[in-house]
């Protein structure tokens, strides 16, 4: 016998299974949350055409949403979550500037296998920069904008003891992508999921729905706050991620282990070489690394003066990019002190300085002169002129700071 209440409650189960809200079912079916809270609460069913419509979405017969026949143990949903293999402190970092992901995906790796020394009082691993710092710049992402060295995934896992497999959905079906990552977080072990386009990274810890959905946190390039939440306990779903154009990094363990120092040692080497670049290799002026990058820039800021422009479109967000690659490069340097024994002090310390003044002029430039828009192309013209001398004197310090640690190259 039909029943409302019976078929409402299957609608809100098959739902949920899908990792769904009522707001995301209503949008596809181009009706109000209402009607759904309706439905599910047995108050009103949908019309033929909007139940044929809603079983599609939802993966099931319309018979099994008027007449659920009751569901054997051998049916039954699990979820499959890996905990974390010691215990997680609150993030104690600086929110900003974080906008880089893969570092924060590297640090939650490390966190998640526990494999932070560093613990509290409460034999808590310390989650705070000093990973995402040292990351930022073993991937090469530190050195330049919008730039790193090639997928080099494997290198930075590689001081975690740790190597990844990639695969691409290119070369499998759906259903053959989602067995190599359940198998991957039964295993153990979690798995990332590398976007071809503009989207979400997803670090996964679990999954339901046999692999249909995981589970895990999201990172995402330009959004600071996703790349420092770090909490284990407050998992996302992720429905039909294996429906869209990417990459599955498939981690495992590694047969040895890569020194931290001597990774930092190669680091200084190839920073330098990257930082001290005066050639552009690169179709976008503004995209590459080195020394280029500033005469590039002030060149384009007088091609937008030739042309009249009222607007300044080549400072921001660059400006704000430019300022977190220095910030961590500092950064980085102040651990090489700590953890490279036989590192020269005073040329670091010296190298140190000069970034440190580079930050001072480009924060008073963020926060002065960035946020007061010209009036009229003259006047822009005239602001245009004035960045120019800041990325002059930028390069300037920059150049000073390699001088100082000329002898790592």
């Amino acid at each position: 016998m039909f029943d409302n209440v019976k078929a409402g409650k299957q609608i809100s189960l098959f739902r949920k299974s899908r990792g769904l809200t009522q707001e995301e079912v209503a949008g596809r079916l181009n009706i109000s949350p209402q009607a759904v809270s309706k439905w599910e609460n047995g108050h009103t069913m949908p019309e033929l055409s909007l139940l044929v419509q809603l079983s599609e979405l939802l993966g099931c017969t319309i018979d099994s949403i008027l007449f659920p026949s009751p569901m054997s143990a051998a049916n039954a949903n699990f979820e499959h979550i890996l905990l974390p293999y010691a215990p997680v402190a609150d993030f104690t970092g600086m929110t900003w500037p974080r906008s880089m992901s893969k570092p924060a995906i590297l640090q939650a790796v490390k966190l998640f296998m526990g494999l932070e020394n560093r613990r509290d009082s409460m034999n808590r691993q310390i989650n705070d920069d000093t990973e995402y710092i040292l990351q930022g710049t073993f991937s090469g992402i530190s050195f330049g904008y919008s730039w790193g060295f090639e997928d080099n995934w494997e290198e930075c896992l590689e001081v975690y003891g740790l190597s990844c497999e990639v695969h691409a959905k290119a070369d499998y079906s759906e259903e053959e992508f989602i067995r190599i990552a359940i198998e991957n977080i039964m295993s153990g072990y979690p798995v990332i999921v590398i976007p071809k386009e503009y989207t979400d990274t997803i670090l996964a810890t679990g999954y339901s729905d046999s692999g249909r959905i995981l589970k895990g946190l999201s990172f995402l390039d330009g959004d600071d706050e996703k790349n420092s939440a770090m909490s284990f306990g407050l998992l996302k779903n992720f429905p039909e991620w294996y429906v869209k154009d990417s990459d599955l990094l498939l981690i495992k363990p590694a047969s040895k282990t890569g020194s931290a120092a001597d990774k930092c040692k190669e680091i200084l080497r190839k920073g330098y070489a990257l930082l001290s670049n005066k050639e552009h290799l690169f179709k976008d002026p503004l995209v590459g690394y080195g020394l280029v990058i500033y005469d590039n820039w002030c060149e384009e800021l007088r091609k937008e003066t030739n042309k009249g422009l009222t607007d300044i479109e080549c400072m921001f967000p660059h400006i704000f990019i430019h300022y977190e690659g220095k910030l961590r490069i500092k950064q980085f340097l102040e651990l090489c002190i700590h953890m490279i024994r036989d590192i020269d002090k005073s040329a670091v310390m010296t190298a140190i300085s000069k970034y440190e003044e580079m930050l001072s002029i480009c924060e008073k430039c963020m926060h002065e002169m960035l946020p007061k828009a010209p009036e009229n192309a003259a006047e822009a013209g005239v602001k245009r002129q004035a960045y120019i001398g800041v990325l002059q004197r930028c390069r300037g310090l920059e150049e000073e700071a390699l001088e100082a640690i000329s002898q790592y190259a």
